[in-house]
């Protein structure tokens, strides 16, 4: 929400949440390369406690349809976490995959402009990235 909290203020437009578009529950491993490959090669793997790539893109494409039905024909604004929106954006193009998550998590912010017809992704650009410093 501290993302796109100053650009919804600007605009005078309220920010509604959805809890299933949350980050991914991690469980009881840490969150590194390693886990992360194991992770993107295996979208049913997850640790104890966790979620799996599966379970996260389940979860965020019933939101993302949900959203998209409800506010066809206009210009929304979603913020979500590196996993999740990898997970929708593997969902459309399944060769999306762990090089392109580890791409993505290492800028911040990340913008991502997807155009819908419906349900139907027609088009991907994206617009801003800023690499993490060290």
């Amino acid at each position: 929400m501290e993302t796109i909290a100053d650009t919804a203020a600007f605009f005078g437009k309220e920010i509604i949440t959805d809890e299933r578009l949350r980050e991914r529950e991690k469980g009881l491993a840490d969150n590194n390369v390693e886990m992360y490959k194991k992770r993107w090669a295996d979208h049913n793997y997850h640790e104890d406690g966790g979620e799996s790539i599966e379970m996260v893109q389940q979860r965020n494409m019933e939101a993302l349809k949900e959203i998209l039905s409800s506010n066809r024909n206009k210009n929304i604004v979603i913020g979500t976490h590196g996993t999740a929106l990898s997970s929708i954006l593997n969902y459309y193009d399944n060769s999306f995959g762990f090089k392109d998550f580890f791409r993505i998590i290492s800028w911040l912010p990340y913008i991502v402009e997807l155009d819908f017809e419906g349900n139907k992704l027609t088009g991907k650009q994206e617009h801003c990235h800023i690499k993490k410093g060290v």
